[in-house]
């Protein structure tokens, strides 16, 4: 499922978003090596702040994995909690293949108990 904010509003994507950030993020979901993950994950398009996440509903609340902007920079991990995003990690991902972006993200999720 992809979702797109914009001004404010959340609604289901109708239309695909072709930024190089949002087909990343569908290669990277399609590897994701468990079943419940695959399942629960949604890419958010997040036009107000022109970026790209993965979400996933774990036990702590909503997390999110942030796409670099740009090559070269690092994948983040934020927890969306009441009092505001937290980030809970960094990754480097750029020479990094989908399905190992995919695999950390998984363990990840998986040695936190997240997930």
């Amino acid at each position: 499922m992809e979702i797109v904010i914009t001004a404010g509003k959340v609604t289901p994507s109708t239309e695909e978003i072709t930024t190089p950030q949002a087909q990343k993020a569908r290669r990277i979901a399609n590897f994701l090596p468990r079943p419940e993950l695959l399942r629960d994950a949604v890419i958010e398009h997040n036009q107000d702040d022109n970026t790209t996440s993965i979400r996933f509903e774990t036990t702590a609340g909503p997390i999110r994995i942030l796409l670099p902007i740009a090559e070269g920079f690092e994948f983040h991990i934020i927890h969306d909690s009441d009092t505001g995003p937290h980030i809970l990690g960094t990754f480097r991902g750029a020479s990094l293949s989908v399905r190992a972006v995919a695999f950390r993200i998984s363990e990840f999720l998986r040695t936190r108990g997240l997930k």
